[in-house]
């Protein structure tokens, strides 16, 4: 029978899952004629909040997050577009600095952009299309308390000898559930060009932040605009 240890790791295996859309769109677009930005991420945090974190530190720690992951995945986009890789991005990213500087002229704020209509977003941009990435990260334990109780159930299955591991719930060290999704939009008419969802689960060797940084690979792997 498998050590909880074993069955955690299997079981946050099993909760990666993964949506892949592309509009058939695409196919009619010059992508070299194209320029898209990188619209910081919409963070939402929800469960247990963490032990002496206030609620107004909360929404600072989500827009801290939503230009830093902005920033990820726009660096990663970067990398993916060099002509040393084998399948480039060959559409024009407009830099972050830029995008950032013509929202803050518009009056438009990193949480304000979050829900705002993507024609409205393009006008002050001055794009073709649009990523717009929620991310949402649900908290059930402390890293500290999900190394204590994956030690527990360790010391459990040592003592029973593992006769007792199919009476552990499943999950028990999980720190977080995140679920990202990311979107490019037209700014012409709105229309959905292409989508990836992801969902993971985390522990305290892995945390939320980490995987978040693990997904932006994942979304500038999977960009379409290819050579």
């Amino acid at each position: 029978m498998k050590s909880p240890v074993t069955l955690t790791a299997a079981l946050m295996l099993s909760a990666c899952t993964a949506v892949h859309y592309e509009s058939p769109r695409l196919a009619e677009r010059q992508p070299t004629r194209d320029t898209i930005a990188v619209l910081p991420f919409e963070m939402v945090f929800t469960g247990k909040a963490p032990a002496g974190v206030s609620p107004e530190q909360i929404l600072d720690i989500e827009e801290a997050e939503s230009l830093a992951f902005q920033h990820a995945l726009y660096n990663r986009l970067l990398d993916r577009s060099s002509v040393a890789r084998r399948r480039p991005i060959l559409v024009h990213i407009q830099p972050v600095e830029a995008t950032n500087r013509r929202l803050d002229e518009a009056g438009i704020g990193v949480r304000e952009g979050w829900s705002m209509p993507t024609h409205e977003l393009s006008a002050a941009l001055g794009v073709d299309a649009v990523i717009r990435t929620r991310v949402i990260k649900r908290r059930y334990l402390s890293d500290l308390a999900s190394y204590g109780a994956e030690v527990g159930l360790h010391v459990l299955h040592e003592a029973t000898e593992g006769s007792a591991d199919w009476l552990i719930p499943p999950g028990l060290t999980r720190t977080h559930d995140v679920h990202a999704d990311s979107e490019l939009v037209s700014c012409s008419d709105g229309d959905l060009l292409w989508k990836v969802e992801v969902h993971r689960a985390t522990d305290w060797r892995r945390p939320a932040n980490d995987v978040i940084v693990g997904i932006t690979k994942k979304l500038a792997k999977e960009f379409p605009y290819r050579g």
